[in-house]
């Protein structure tokens, strides 16, 4: 479970009420990860959503030449909604790259956060954005 307050703070629960933060709160889980900990695997089942709370992950996606396209993330991202969403494997490995705090929906959980209409307008938005940005990266 997570805190509602805690959640608040976060952009993606920014036109959440009371009652919004406190149904996300009971659907995700508060992990303090180590630096290092594998969080989801490029070509692998997606399982999880995760947003970072504080600390930073780095989203590497392996391109069809063999090179790598790295991004990391830090407080208020969130990674893990494209496979969820499009019901495809995970685009990119996802890594801790320092300490972090980190909230974390199972499949189940994130489509009950679907149903909360502010959450689900800015998913899959960023869902959208994501899936094109990956193209222009394997395209090039």
């Amino acid at each position: 479970m997570s805190d509602p307050h805690e959640l608040h703070a976060l952009s993606l629960f920014s036109g959440c009420d009371d009652t919004d933060l406190a149904i996300a709160g009971r659907l995700l889980t508060a992990i303090d990860a180590s630096p290092g900990r594998v969080l989801m695997v490029q070509g692998g089942l997606a399982r999880q959503f995760v947003i970072v709370e504080s600390g930073q992950v780095e989203v590497v996606h392996h391109q069809p030449d063999g090179s790598d396209h790295v991004v990391t993330l830090g407080a208020d991202d969130w990674v893990g909604e494209v496979g969820l969403i499009d019901h495809v494997p995970c685009t990119a490995t996802v890594r801790t790259r320092t300490g972090a705090r980190v909230h974390v929906a199972g499949t189940a959980e994130f489509r009950q956060l679907l149903e909360i209409l502010p959450i689900a307008c800015q998913l899959r938005s960023t869902a959208d954005d994501r899936v094109a940005e990956n193209q222009l990266a394997d395209a090039t």
